[in-house]
């Protein structure tokens, strides 16, 4: 059929926008189906392995000890699982595995318990290690470790349940190098001759945990709870999945109705430019539903090819992502992938019945005019005649006003694809300049101490060493982040005595930390309200100032405060800070309060990998998204183009008054980029406080902007250079003979 051969020869002189729309398709198809099945696949795989392997719901420490009666007796009245667990830090001064910590764990019974891979649970002097500590050792299943006057054969790998994430500390970051887990059995670990850290782990098989802990509480006076919701070893990776999956559904489909409403706007254009054919195909007899049915196909095409080339390529990348997150950030676990098939049939139909239906609509409402409007082309847009119609400017300048301000719907097009490329290019040098703006100036901290020695009594008046600190911890509805009240005494030394506004600290009042601040939402002059770990109690204060911190979420104010908010005696103290490193008696916890330059290193490393990823790929679309663009301007006009070449203009002088038209736009939206990515970077941080203990804010340089004004210019400058050559192609006799066919 006629109309048949016409859509071959369509698609043949229009080869370049398809190619462009097919890859773009793909690559909001591969965003759709890897980002959404990863996040998912993360979900998935740990909750499986915490499940599996009972990992607690939460650990608590007490200052009366719980024996193995009352644990028995509290089991079957509250209907809950409770071990005692502990482990003993051994700092390796010597051998292979100098400078590095190695926690030693007996084997468990009923929570927290270990996956055994490629061996068999511990015997006699032996051990099962964890793998990525292992590896980054070079130790395998059956070589000898030496931890100082420790001695153990390797008889399996190991992934123990509370500590999918490698923290040493409860907040931090992971250092393979330098801290890593061994677990012996039973008589093994009671040779070793360390001191001890113990806690009670806690599982609920119903919803009683208030009930159960205030039972504690008054039997037992609990010093410290944290439930596996703040634990950011087990937390991390449990949120993780969902944290990926709320990123993929919440930005991929907007780059993906971005991409698709840029390729739905040129389609659309280009119908409206050739009305005069569908006047055409009535005339010869057609019904609108062919001719709908026919122009369709050109929807169809981008839209089906790019869907399914963007699965293709999303089954190879989810398997990627998964790698990436799983066998990176977390320990070994055993997976395997999974594709969301939600997401599949969303990138596989959404794209080719969007086009498809944005191109009947427009055909639908062209064909309401009657066959002789639409030969005659009478809904010409003729708005550029009067631009500029009495300016003596050049001409040059004229052609290039009216093509910006006489195709308003051209030129927002245009601005929207520079604006996606800005946004793609800056929002990797923003993330950039804040990872570069943290490994130079570090974390920002108001303490002073290098130790805080927590205590496994509560004591009273001052200490012989160090200086006395209450610490409490809170829990803020809606938030899995813990609040802790530092009750700090008359002229301590070790915190700030002013706020960020520069007012003096009073400690009758309560002050945030800018962490803190951020992460619960609350300004000065505001109340926050908190509940107590142990008893439930509800408090509510006024903060009356903020204090830089990006590092820990404190609620500052006076020790009797502090203890008062506790229900404890006015002069008590249950921590000691100091400087240097103390010797003390009777210590639960030491926690070195320093991060070194290696670990954040080590932390950063994957960051920047996705960081010049991200700034790739913005590239590549930019060039896409811009050669579109361009390509749909060069095409709308043909016919200038070949008056213009009967005239005699040069290539150059054509390239001028048709192609570099758009430079404002290119300013413009870049403009317009430039707070999107901005924005984008600051809602990605918003839960670095929850999963690495700090708050990463938005970075920007002079530098980056400079830099991503560069890059988009450039990749403008290439689009137009691509472009150039079509320019060379265009048939004078062909355009003008369509522009006699529009008159």
């Amino acid at each position: 059929m006629t109309i048949n051969k016409r859509a071959a020869r369509s698609v043949k002189n229009n080869i370049s926008f398809y190619i462009i729309s097919i890859l773009l398709t793909a690559l909001t198809s591969v965003l759709i189906v890897g980002a959404v099945s990863t996040g998912r696949n993360l979900t998935k795989v740990v909750k499986k392995f915490v499940d599996e392997y009972k990992a607690e719901d939460a650990e608590f420490v007490t200052y009366n000890p719980i024996s193995d009666e009352d644990m028995a007796s509290l089991e079957k009245e509250y209907d809950v699982i409770l071990e005692y667990s502990s482990y003993k830090d051994i700092s390796v001064d010597s051998g292979d595995l100098k400078g590095a910590t190695v926690r030693v764990f007996g084997m468990t019974e009923k929570l927290n318990l270990c996956e055994v891979r490629d061996g068999h649970e511990p015997g006699i002097g032996e051990a099962l290690i964890t793998q990525n500590f292992a590896e980054k050792h070079d130790i395998s299943v059956g070589d000898k470790i030496s931890l100082g006057s420790y001695d153990y054969t390797v008889s399996a790998y190991t992934t123990k349940a509370d500590y999918i994430y490698m923290l040493e500390k409860p907040t931090g970051y992971i250092d393979n190098e330098k801290f890593g887990l061994i677990v012996v059995d039973r008589d093994e670990y009671e040779k070793i001759d360390v001191a001890e850290t113990g806690y009670y782990s806690i599982k609920y098989n119903k919803d009683n945990s208030k009930d159960v802990r205030k039972k504690l509480n008054e039997d037992y006076v609990m010093a410290s709870y944290t439930a596996a919701t703040t634990n950011t070893r087990i937390s991390m990776p449990v949120n993780e999945g969902t944290a990926v999956t709320n990123m993929a559904t919440m930005y991929a489909p907007v780059l993906f109705i971005i991409i698709i409403t840029l390729i739905v706007m040129i389609l659309g254009r280009n119908i409206k430019n050739e009305q005069y054919l569908l006047g055409t195909f009535l005339a010869l007899g057609f019904s609108r539903k062919q001719i709908v049915g026919h122009y369709m196909r050109y929807g169809l095409i981008p839209g089906l090819i790019g869907s399914v080339l963007g699965i293709l390529c999303g089954i190879p990348t989810t398997k990627l992502l998964s790698k990436f997150y799983i066998e990176y950030d977390f320990e070994k676990l055993t997976y395997k992938v999974t594709y969301d098939i939600p997401a599949i049939i969303i990138a596989l139909v959404v794209p080719a019945l969007l086009y498809c239906i944005a191109i009947a609509i427009q055909a639908a409402k062209l064909l309401k005019k009657s066959p002789v409007d639409l030969l005659r082309n009478t809904g010409k847009d003729r708005r550029t005649i009067g631009v500029m119609k009495n300016s003596h400017a050049k001409t040059q300048l004229k052609m290039r006003v009216r093509s910006v301000i006489g195709h308003p719907g051209r030129s927002i097009v245009t601005v929207f694809g520079v604006a996606v490329a800005s946004f793609c290019i800056l929002g990797g040098l923003i993330v950039h300049d804040s990872l570069d703006d943290l490994m130079t100036n570090g974390l920002t901290s108001s303490i002073k101490y290098e130790y805080l020695y927590r205590l496994n009594s509560l004591e009273t008046g001052t200490p012989d060493e160090g200086e006395a600190l209450f610490q409490n911890y809170y829990e803020v509805d809606g938030s899995t982040v813990q609040l802790s009240a530092q009750g700090i005494v008359e002229n301590s030394k070790y915190f700030p005595n002013k706020t960020d506004s520069g007012d003096k600290m009073e400690l009758d009042k309560y002050y945030l930390t800018s962490a803190a601040a951020e992460t619960f939402g609350v300004k000065v002059g505001e109340e926050i309200t908190f509940n107590n770990i142990t008893d439930l109690k509800e408090h509510k204060v006024k903060i009356s100032g903020i204090v830089t911190d990006n590092t820990h979420c404190y609620l500052y104010t006076g020790r009797s405060n502090a203890t008062e908010l506790a229900g404890v005696d006015e002069d008590v103290y249950n921590c000691i800070i100091s400087k240097d490193r103390l010797e003390l008696d009777l210590v639960a916890s030491e926690t070195e309060m320093t991060v070194s330059a290696d670990t954040m290193e080590n932390l950063m490393g994957p960051m920047k990998v996705i960081v010049i990823a991200f700034e790739i790929l913005g590239m590549i679309m930019g060039v896409f998204v811009l050669y579109l663009i361009i390509n749909m301007i060069v095409s709308e006009s043909s016919t200038n183009i070949s008056v213009m070449k009967v005239l005699g203009f040069s290539r150059k002088e054509i390239s001028n008054r048709v192609l570099n038209v758009n430079h404002v736009l290119v300013c413009l939206g870049f403009i317009l980029g430039f707070p999107i990515a901005y924005l984008f970077v600051k809602v990605g941080y918003a839960d670095t406080i929850e999963n690495y203990g700090m708050l990463l804010s938005p970075v920007v340089k002079v530098k980056s902007i400079v830099i991503g004004f560069v890059l988009t210019w450039v990749t403008y400058e290439l689009s137009l250079l691509l472009q150039k050559r079509k320019i060379s192609r265009i048939d004078m006799v062909e355009a003008l003979k369509q522009n006699s066919r529009n008159e």
